[in-house]
């Protein structure tokens, strides 16, 4: 079992046609759960912050994205389900023995980060296509190493480590605990929906990781 870590920077994301013209519609979307599978791509839940000026229109006017549904919208941006045909994402959930991990998204501050894991050989294959269609900057492979000295590094991708330790620093968990989600959510500068996405995701997570050692 291999799982790598993908990261792509602004520039080579801009010269990536169609990846390029989501930088100029928007400054962040970030994709939160896989929420089915079609013929023609894959319906995504997602969080999207548009530049000033810029509405889903033109979003849906890419040829590999289609807005299906907005479901709230709020200062942090707007929640929503949509269609992605694009080959990058299409490639990673149809290579067999391969998981794409969520979330993961496009940052126009920080460029592109996706992480995989799965077979060595399906792992080999996507790698392979990955060079075709969008060359990633950096390839960092997770060792056996880093998961002694981070165990959950395997499991957690670092912004569901970073909002589990601030739940459970803020008492979110506690018996008595009055912490609410949208106070936490504020308190990291993200959307509530953002948030209770990345707990819930987080709280599989470790919940499969620790029935998984109790086997």
């Amino acid at each position: 079992m291999r799982k790598v870590v993908l990261r792509w920077r602004i520039n080579s994301l801009q010269g990536a046609k169609e990846l390029g013209k989501i930088l100029e519609i928007c400054d962040k979307i970030e994709i939160l759960a896989h929420l089915g599978f079609q013929d023609d791509g894959i319906i995504q839940l997602a969080e999207v912050k548009l530049k000033e000026g810029k509405d889903l229109n033109e979003l849906s006017d890419l040829p590999s994205f289609e807005v299906l549904e907005v479901h709230e919208e709020n200062k942090e941006g707007i929640l929503l389900s949509l269609l992605c045909h694009h080959a990058l994402v299409k490639s990673a959930i149809e290579v067999s023995n391969l998981h794409l991990q969520c979330p993961y998204g496009i940052d126009a501050e920080r460029g592109m980060e996706l992480r995989v894991t799965g077979l060595t050989a399906a792992m080999r294959r996507f790698l392979n296509l990955l060079r075709l269609v969008l060359p990633p900057d950096k390839v960092s492979v997770i060792t056996d190493r880093k998961r002694q000295v981070n165990g959950w590094a395997e499991v957690l991708t670092e912004r569901q480590q970073e909002v589990i330790r601030h739940a459970v620093l803020r008492g979110y968990y506690d018996n008595n605990g009055n912490s609410r989600i949208k106070d936490l959510a504020e308190e990291l500068g993200i959307s509530r929906s953002t948030y209770g996405g990345h707990l819930s995701e987080a709280e599989k997570a470790i919940l499969k990781k620790v029935g998984s050692d109790l086997e």
